[in-house]
C-alpha cells in the first residue's frame, strides 16, 4: 500500500539553518519544526502553519519567529508552538519587542504555548487583542512522552543533551482504514449508516464483537477483511543539536526507531570528533550509527559545519560509508 501523501523536507540547505516541514494538504495541516531562517519559505505557506515544533531556541532554530509573525499579522489564526523551558518566556519577549498599540483594528491573532517544564506540560497564551501579554492557562502532569495528538497523527518527544534541555520530535501519522468501494456495494447499507460501518471498523476496540446487517450479526474480523483495507501511516523523526553519549543514544533510538524517514543532524566529518564532543553536536559516523541501530529506512542529514565551507558534499559521501540509504 502507498504512504499517506504527505510532503516533508527541510527549509534550507544543508549548510544552513535547520527545520522540518511537513505539508498534510488532505486534512489541511502544516507543520514545522524548528523556526530558524524561514525566508525561502513560500509567504502562503508559513500563513497556513498552525503548528510549530521547536527543539530549543537557540538563535538558529528561533530566529524565524518574527518573520513568522510578520506573515501571521492581519489573519485571524491561532498558533500553536510546542517546546521545552523557557520557550513561552522565549515568546513573549519575541512579542514584546514590539508596539502593540493599534490591535483593536487587528483580525485576532493568538499564539498558543505548550512547553515541558521538569515533568509538567505548562499552557500560555498570547492575545494580539491583549498586545501579546504572558497569560498562563492550566498544566498537567506529562506521563507520556506525546506532545501533541489528534484523530489524524501525534507527536511523540524526548528530552535530550545539548549542554541544555533540547527536545527531539518524531511525528506519527496514523493507520487509515478505507472502505472497499465495490464490496460495500454489496451491503445493505445507505447514507450515514456506510459512515457508522466504518467507524465501528476503525475502533481496535470492537474486535470480537459483532455488527448488524440486515437481520444478521457479523463477526468484527470478517468485516474487517471483507470490506475494508488499511493503509499504513508514516513516521519521521527529527533530530538536532544533541551529544553522541550513551542516555542520549538510548533515548533517540527508542524514539525513532523504525522511522520511515529520520531527519538527523550529522555536523562534523568523522575525523572532527573532538569538536563534536566540545559543542556538543553529531559526526557522520554516530548519525549512522543511531539510524542503523534504530532500524530506519531512509536517513536524510543535516545541519553541516560551516568549518566546511563550499564543500559539505563531503560529509554526505562520508556518512554513506556507514549508511548507504541517506541523502
Amino acid at each position: 500500500m502507498a504512504e499517506p501523501r504527505i510532503k516533508h523536507y527541510l527549509v534550507n540547505k544543508k549548510n544552513e539553518d535547520p527545520g522540518l516541514v511537513i505539508e498534510i494538504e488532505s486534512i489541511g495541516e502544516y507543520l514545522l519544526f524548528d523556526l530558524g531562517n524561514i525566508s525561502k519559505l513560500d509567504r502562503h505557506l508559513i500563513k497556513k502553519i498552525g503548528k510549530i515544533f521547536i527543539t530549543h531556541t537557540h538563535m538558529d532554530h528561533f530566529i524565524g519567529f518574527d518573520s513568522l509573525l510578520r506573515n501571521k499579522i492581519g489573519k485571524e489564526h491561532t498558533v500553536e508552538i510546542f517546546g521545552i523551558f523557557p520557550l513561552a518566556e522565549n515568546v513573549y519577549c519575541k512579542l514584546n519587542g514590539y508596539t502593540w498599540n493599534l490591535v483593536e483594528f487587528e483580525p485576532q491573532l493568538v499564539f498558543s504555548v505548550k512547553q515541558l517544564k521538569d515533568n509538567y506540560f505548562e499552557y500560555y497564551r498570547f492575545d494580539i487583542k491583549k498586545r501579546f501579554e504572558k497569560d498562563f492557562l492550566d498544566q498537567s502532569v506529562a506521563d507520556k512522552n506525546i506532545i501533541f495528538e489528534n484523530e489524524h497523527y501525534r507527536v511523540k518527544y524526548a528530552v535530550l543533551d545539548h549542554k541544555i534541555p533540547v527536545l527531539g520530535y518524531s511525528f506519527e501519522y496514523k493507520d487509515k482504514l478505507y472502505l472497499k468501494k465495490e464490496k460495500i456495494k454489496e451491503l445493505p447499507l445507505k447514507g450515514k449508516e456506510i459512515g457508522e460501518f466504518k467507524s465501528w471498523l476503525s475502533d481496535k476496540n470492537n474486535k470480537g464483537k459483532k455488527f448488524k446487517i440486515g437481520d444478521k450479526y457479523y463477526d468484527y474480523d470478517f468485516l474487517k477483511k471483507e470490506y475494508s483495507y488499511t493503509q499504513k501511516g508514516i513516521k519521521i523523526s527529527y533530530i538536532t543539536d544533541v551529544i553522541y553519549s550513551e542516555e542520549n543514544k538510548k533515548k533517540i533510538v527508542e524514539l525513532v526507531k523504525n522511522s520511515d524517514y529520520l531527519y538527523c543532524e550529522a555536523v562534523f566529518l568523522e575525523k572532527d570528533e573532538e569538536q563534536a564532543k566540545k559543542v556538543f553536536h553529531l559526526t557522520t559516523k554516530q548519525t549512522a550509527e543511531i539510524a542503523t541501530e534504530a532500524n530506519v529506512k531512509n536517513l536524510i542529514v543535516f545541519h553541516f559545519s560551516r568549518r566546511y565551507g563550499k564543500n559539505p558534499d563531503i560529509i554526505l559521501k562520508e556518512i554513506k560509508k556507514y549508511f548507504k540509504n541517506v541523502s
